[in-house]
């Protein structure tokens, strides 16, 4: 998560979502929140999603109607830019 500029109460946003990639049972994803009134960036989120199964209480695949929709929104996907800030490193300065 990014918090690069501060939004206000009453201020109009957009929010963005584009699917990264996926497999059986994960999902990578960006999102983005925008001023929507002068287009500056206002927070990113960058997650890796996993589907549970939440009767056997672990994960697995997701369902057949999900992996559709997940294929068809990969493919809307793939033509977008990759996000700037997707991919970014998180670590714990002064450790491997």
């Amino acid at each position: 998560m990014r918090y690069l500029r501060e939004l206000h109460a009453g201020d109009p946003v957009r929010v963005t979502f584009q699917l990264l990639d996926y497999d059986a049972k994960r999902m990578h994803y960006f999102e983005q929140l925008f001023h929507a009134s002068d287009g500056w960036v206002s927070a990113t989120s960058e997650n890796m999603s996993l589907h549970v199964d939440m009767v056997a209480g672990k994960t697995a695949p997701f369902p057949d109607d999900v992996a559709r929709g997940l294929a068809r929104m990969q493919a809307a996907h793939a033509k977008l830019p990759r996000p700037e800030a997707a991919g970014r490193r998180i670590a714990m300065s002064g450790k491997n």
